[in-house]
């Protein structure tokens, strides 16, 4: 990292990476919630009674509190604070386990599905990491000097997706083309 360069970042550009790291952030507690549930044989809800649509509105909710508390860390990193927080961490991964649990024991779930559930465990952890992976992108892109990653097609001098710019046909076949100038 450079010591005072700083690269600007548009508002298009944060708001894409929170819903970008959000919906990363659900994939994590949806493929921890199916491990968990194929190791214990129960899902989230296992109280008698009480449906899925308590999950899903809590899920809901702790993603509300997810996006705010990562444009909030954006905010403060774009501010000049390079160091991770750890205040919006604990916030984020702390705040989804509260939701989960005080929210569903209003709702009437059980002890051993909102306070002592693994799926809430695993909600928190998949929140704490989707807070570090969005602090890791906004600060490289930011306070580095390194480019945008590219694909390997994306070299300069090889035929690949953006070869329609160098009007070039890369399904001409060359036989082709020189049996034409023969005719």
């Amino acid at each position: 990292m450079t010591g005072g360069h700083r690269r600007g970042v548009t508002r298009g550009y944060v708001w894409g990476l929170v819903f970008a790291v959000a919906i990363v952030g659900f994939a994590l507690m949806l493929a921890a919630w199916s491990v968990i549930s194929l190791a214990t044989g129960r899902g989230p809800v296992s109280t008698e009674g009480i449906g899925y649509s308590v999950t899903a509105i809590v899920v809901l909710l702790c993603l509300g509190l997810l996006v705010w508390q990562l444009w909030s860390q954006c905010l403060t990193l774009l501010r000049g604070r390079r160091q991770l927080s750890w205040r919006h961490l604990l916030v984020v991964s702390f705040g989804g386990y509260l939701l989960w649990s005080c929210i569903g024991t209003l709702a009437g779930l059980s002890i051993g599905d909102t306070w002592l559930s693994l799926h809430a465990l695993a909600l928190a952890v998949s929140w704490a990491l989707a807070a570090v992976l969005c602090w890791a992108v906004l600060l490289r892109r930011v306070y580095t000097d390194r480019p945008a990653p590219t694909w390997p097609w994306e070299k300069r001098g090889e035929l690949g997706p953006d070869w329609a710019g160098t009007g070039e046909d890369p399904w001409a076949d060359p036989e082709d083309e020189q049996q034409g100038e023969s005719r």
